[in-house]
This record gives structure tokens, sequence and C-alpha cells, in this order.
């Protein structure tokens, strides 16, 4: 099966970009400023990081399903088959990515992320049909560009990263590509919250066993605990939530755009809670790539804006 083979039920037309409403718009930036504290509560959490995703990805879950059915709505067998890949992509995804970030530095790790739009723009223009506008895609260039200068200072000054650590993570950036580009395929059958709840729950369940074999499955201190339960909550439910409603709405190339702003967020919240080190360089870099993140966004909208005229 390929990745962006087909969702059950869906149709082909289903796959050519929409376009965006100025809410997904919205939607998305906002699941920007909630998935950039991940990193940080990850590594604060002094746990493994499939320790930390397991959890995560099981109280979210379970939240998603008590929110179905607070609004009588039943979790089908059909929903359980087609949320099945994208759940073991991105349980894969958590496992490599939660696991390098703990190895890593934040920044090197957020700032990794740049080859997410450099992977999932050709595949979503060829398969899926979708069209970035230009002046998107020249922001987006302009935003890679303050990464890879950011990263490569970051190299050449030694840092704290490390080859295992940013391996990790660079293996988990094509995992959520490929949740990404399955996922949208998926959304096309089924709502938000039927499709959290089911991904939530493969994920979880192909995390648990990296998750045993840590022997801490169990051994999180108070502060970890309460910062596993705000993780699933604000990045489980809300901040994920929020993406997923966005990819019904919004291409995947200007999704994985807008996630250009992650890095330097997590970056600050690497700075402001764990101390790392952030030199003057990253600092112009930071703000070259959140300027040109809200330079996607408002291009964006104005293409939202002229189709609707």
């Amino acid at each position: 099966m390929t990745i962006v083979g087909a969702a059950e039920g869906a149709s082909s037309p289903s796959v050519v970009a929409r376009p965006e409403s100025r809410t997904a718009l919205v939607a998305m930036l906002v699941a920007v400023f909630g998935l950039s504290a991940g990193t940080t509560m990850i590594k604060s959490t002094g746990l493994p990081g499939p320790v930390t995703g397991f959890w995560r990805l099981l109280f979210g879950a379970i939240g998603w399903q008590v929110f179905l059915a607070s609004r009588r709505r039943k979790f089908t067998r059909d929903a359980l088959r087609a949320t099945m890949v994208p759940g073991l992509l991105f349980g894969a995804n958590l496992t490599f990515f939660f696991s390098g970030v703990t190895r890593t530095a934040i920044a090197h790790a957020e700032f990794m992320g740049v080859l997410t739009p450099l992977i999932v723009i050709p595949i979503a223009s060829y398969q899926l049909r979708e069209r970035v506008p230009r002046g998107v895609l020249g922001y987006g260039a302009l935003a890679v560009s303050g990464v890879v200068m950011i990263v490569a200072f970051s190299a050449r000054k030694g840092g704290n990263a490390s080859l295992t650590g940013d391996l990790m993570v660079l293996c988990g950036i094509f995992l959520w590509s490929g949740y990404l580009l399955r996922g949208k395929l998926v959304r096309a059958s089924f709502d938000t919250a039927t499709f959290m709840a089911g991904m939530s729950s493969w994920a979880a369940l192909l995390v648990f066993p990296f998750a045993l074999v840590s022997h801490r499955i169990t051994t999180a201190t108070t502060k970890g605990w309460i910062l596993i339960v705000v993780m699933a909550i604000t990045s489980g439910m809300i901040s994920h939530g929020l993406l997923s409603y966005a990819q019904q709405h919004v291409p995947l190339g200007v999704i994985a755009l807008l996630q250009l702003g992650q890095p330097p967020l997590g970056a600050l919240w690497g700075r402001l809670f764990l101390h790392e080190t952030v030199r003057p360089l990253q600092i112009v870099g930071m703000g070259l790539v959140l300027s040109a993140v809200s330079g996607v966004a408002v291009s964006s909208a104005r293409t939202t804006q002229k189709s609707r005229t």
C-alpha cells in the first residue's frame, strides 16, 4: 500500500486542493504555536521519548473517545480501518522524534523540520494535484534560507547536538511527511474528532512496546505526569486537532510551510525554560523565519479571498 493511496470511501476529487479558508489558516497558526512547546515539555519530563509519546497518545485517544461519546457519536469499524495507516505513521514519527529530541538540542531538532515542505510539496503537487501559489513558495524559500543559516551556524559552533539524535529526528520528519499525505486523504471521509480518536489509538498501540522495553513506563515524577497530561491536552488534542481540521481546507504545502514557524518558537521555549543556548545569529534567523511564515499566511489568505470573488 502506498502512503498516498486513496482512503476508503474517498472519491478522487477529494484529493484536489480546496480553497483555503481564513478560519483554517488561523487554526493552523494556533496549532503551530501550541505544537512548538511540545519539544520543551518532552525534555522536561525526564523520561525516554517513547514513554512520553505513549502516555501523550493514550490520554489524547481517551480524550477524543470521551468527546465522541459526549456527542452521542459512534466510532465505527470503517473509521478504525481507515485511520490505521496514518495512526501507525504518526506513532512511528513520535517514537523517532521524541527519542531524537531527548538526545539533541531543541533548536537543532526543530530546525531540521525544514525538510518537511521539501518532501510534502512535490508529492502533494504530483499525486494530490495540489498547487501552492508562487507568492507562498517565495516566502517559503525565504523561511528555508533562514533555517539553513541557523542550522549551519549551530553545527559550525559545535552546539549540543548529536548524530544519533539528528538521525532519529530525520526519520521522524520523513514519517511525519507520510502522515500528512495519508491523513489528508482519510480526512476527506471523516470528521476531525473521529479521525483523531482512531489515529491516536493506533499510534498509542504502536508506541506501547517501545515504551515498555524502556522499563520506565510508570516511573514519571509528579512534574512528569503533569507535563504529560498538559501535553496530551494542548498538543495532542487542541493543537493537533486544529491541524487535522486545517487539512480539510488548506493545501498540504501551505501547512508544511506554516509549520516552519515551529522551530524559532521551539528554540525560544528551550531558551526560556531549559536554558539552552541561542546565539545572536540564531535570533536573526528566527525573526527571518517568523516573518516568512507570516507572509505565507497573508499570501494564502489573499489567495482565498480572490478565489471567492
